[in-house]
């Protein structure tokens, strides 16, 4: 097919931009891009799995289908037929730019999360070039000649050369190292993008700009100064240090990305524009971890004794030991010298006495995430298919009574897929918890049972939150548009309808 001189479909991802935070900057001038685009379009919601856990989002956006049937909520997911956590792959999944390419459509992908590489006929596949979430922990092209042509055009992103170590919102300079990152990632991204539309003339480029997310996880409280209250991080002081207004802000990181789709949108000319984000953001005071001491003092999980098992399996033990007790200054250190996302792809597994543990936490990143070990599910399963049920319906309700001993409610809700889809989940957690934000309390102390735990991730000050939105522009005598609200998995139609009309 012979490339035509500019694209018919423009879609642009925003990954975890906040949809109020955009309306409110749009209203004030702050995104005069994104305005100049809705005010030739539209706006709408968009509905995703954010509820199971944000990496279940992007995987839904490519596939058409939901988490239960994909089976992707984490980069470090659960695998029972190893009883360990291991390396997420979506070699298997099928994008619907897939059936793009096979149907004679020129497409070009560039940083979509969680994306395989599947060698588009004809097409062009860039992958972790410049990712937050990273699955193979390097970038990876199609075809491969096209790597060297990266590195000409745009070079090397700052998160390919490594990661800002920021302890927390008083951390002036990690905190300007990572904001600099973020713009000058943002920058160089739409360079890239606007080359790939002048040199090689896709009929779909579908762009993601990762650079807010990471941001927004660790330069939330800076809205603080300016924004309304809600926004506010919980249990983060007004008065806090890294407020300071010669500090970075979250603001400048949106205007360059906008900056950036305002750039994209003029290359593209007349083609149909879809900006979106797939799920927002929020303020938090860190990650709750009171699952697993939880389920131990309940008796649903236990500890393999120091002489049980495998000498491997005692040094794991004593590793996980240190861990916790260690301080933060010796804990930055270890991150350092080992970042999550240089793990190698192996399995990690979790130290439990499966013979005498019925359910257990799943590491997670946000929503506290519980499983069952199932018998005929997991290898060691130890729970009687037909007592499911009964355990699940037992841990929701203690779940949802938990209260600090100020008497503030802990759990928000209890999601339960294998209610949804009749069966326990293969691969989803069998609970998802959605904490209040008095889960977030450093320390967070239960009245019933009486325990006291610290919070993880308390560096980070913003957190995922469910909604997204999306603008449409549609091409000139388009009639398909998107609703007033979309699920992820919805929002290739407007593409398919941009290439047929």
């Amino acid at each position: 097919m012979r490339p035509s001189s500019s694209p018919r479909v423009l879609a642009i991802g925003i990954d975890a931009a906040e949809p109020t935070l955009v309306r409110q900057w749009i209203a004030r001038g702050e995104l005069p891009e994104l305005r100049a685009l809705l005010e030739s379009g539209g706006w709408g919601e968009v509905r995703s799995p954010a509820h199971i856990g944000s990496g279940a989002v992007w995987p839904t956006f490519m596939t058409g289908t939901g988490p239960e049937e994909h089976g992707v909520y984490s980069v470090l997911p659960w695998d029972p037929g190893t009883m360990a956590l291991v390396r997420l792959t979506t070699d298997r999944l099928r994008p619907f730019w897939t059936d793009l390419a096979r149907g004679g459509h020129s497409v070009a992908i560039l940083d979509v999360p969680f994306a395989p590489v599947v060698g588009l006929p004809g097409g062009i596949e860039i992958a972790e070039w410049g990712a937050h979430d990273r699955v193979r922990g390097r970038m990876a092209v199609s075809p491969p000649g096209l790597q060297a042509w990266v590195a000409r055009t745009a070079g090397t992103h700052p998160f390919g050369a490594g990661r800002a170590e920021v302890t927390g919102p008083d951390d002036g300079r990690g905190l300007r190292t990572l904001a600099a990152a973020c713009q000058e990632g943002a920058r160089l991204r739409g360079t890239l993008a606007v080359r790939l539309l002048a040199e090689r003339h896709p009929d779909v480029l579908v762009a993601v700009f990762p650079e807010i997310h990471h941001a927004s996880h660790y330069l939330w409280h800076t809205l603080e100064r300016e924004e309304p209250a809600p926004l506010r991080a919980p249990n983060h002081a007004p008065e806090s240090a890294g407020t300071d207004p010669g500090s970075p802000g979250l603001l400048e990181i949106y205007r360059e990305v906008a900056r950036q789709i305002g750039e994209l949108a003029r290359a593209a000319g007349d083609a149909a524009i879809l900006v979106f984000s797939l799920h927002g953001m929020r303020a938090t005071g860190g990650i709750p971890d009171i699952l697993d001491p939880l389920l131990r003092r309940l008796g649903l999980a236990a500890l393999p004794g120091l002489r049980a098992g495998s000498w491997a399996e005692r040094r794991r033990q004593v590793i996980s030991l240190a861990r916790e007790i260690a301080p933060e200054p010796l804990r930055r250190l270890y991150r350092r010298a080992r970042p999550v996302d240089r793990v190698p792809a192996q399995t990690i597994p979790l130290s439990y006495d499966w013979a005498r543990t019925v359910a257990f936490p799943v590491p997670t990143d946000q929503h506290g995430w519980i499983r069952v070990n199932l018998r005929d599910r997991e290898r060691k399963g130890t729970v009687a298919p037909a007592d499911y049920d009964g355990l699940c319906a037992r841990l929701e309700r203690l779940l949802r009574g938990l209260a600090t001993r100020a008497g503030q409610r802990v759990v928000a809700d209890v999601l339960a897929p294998g209610c949804e889809g009749g069966r326990p989940p293969d691969l989803l957690p069998d609970l998802i918890v959605h904490w209040e934000d008095a889960a977030t309390v450093n320390v967070l102390r239960l009245a019933t049972p009486r325990l006291a735990r610290r919070a993880r991730g308390t560096q980070f000050t913003g957190q995922h939150a469910p909604a997204g939105f999306f603008i449409q522009r549609p091409r000139p005598g388009q009639t398909f548009t998107l609703g007033a609200a979309a699920g992820a998995e919805e929002l290739y139609r407007f593409i398919r309808a941009a290439l047929t009309n």
